[in-house]
């Protein structure tokens, strides 16, 4: 890519984010609880200007369903998931926003090794008219696998990344449902 391509994509990309849209939702906090096969928890919503950061803490339930149907005295695994996405909102309603950006789910068990997901996020968010929650709807495009195993003392560690076409597909189990309260 030349030069010239760069610097207007730059600048059709800082001028898209310097644009304070007019969010559906009128406060800049929201906190609200999810549900999918790799994420079920609490999340929170954080406008700060055009743009979202959206961090939740959640609970693999479909790895746990899977885990206790093929080894009962794995039945609820000491595993957690932390997700976290940056978006910015395009309002097209007084109720409802799209939300695109990009975004990754982790999977840990806060030891020495973690592993997720990376890529784009496609949200749609509608906030119930003259009401102050909210129902979500969050896709996850994954494009790239990541994990990372640190070792003991004397062990090294190790870390991937992959890329494959068929990641995309994973973003099944990682789109999530829920409900943001604001205030």
């Amino acid at each position: 890519m030349d030069k010239r391509k760069i610097r207007i994509l730059l600048v059709v990309t800082l001028a898209i984010l310097s644009l304070s849209p007019l969010s559906a939702r009128s406060n800049n906090v929201a906190v609200g609880f999810q549900a999918g096969f790799a994420a079920t928890g609490f999340v929170v919503d954080v406008g700060l200007g055009p743009l979202y950061l959206n961090a939740g803490l959640n609970y693999p339930l479909g790895y746990s369903y899977i885990a206790a149907n093929t080894d009962p005295s794995e039945a609820f695994p000491k595993l957690a998931t932390v997700t976290l996405d940056v978006s910015t909102a395009f309002p097209l309603s007084d109720s409802f926003d799209l939300k695109l950006g990009f975004g990754g789910i982790a999977l840990t068990d806060f030891g020495p090794s973690f592993g997720g997901l990376a890529g784009p996020v496609i949200k749609g968010e509608y906030w119930i008219p003259n009401k102050n929650y909210g129902l979500f709807l969050n896709i996850n495009v994954p494009i790239l696998l990541f994990g990372v195993l640190v070792g003991d003392y004397d062990e090294e560690n190790t870390a991937a990344v992959l890329f494959s076409p068929l990641l995309p597909l994973l973003g099944l189990l990682t789109t999530t449902v829920g409900v943001l309260y604001s205030f």
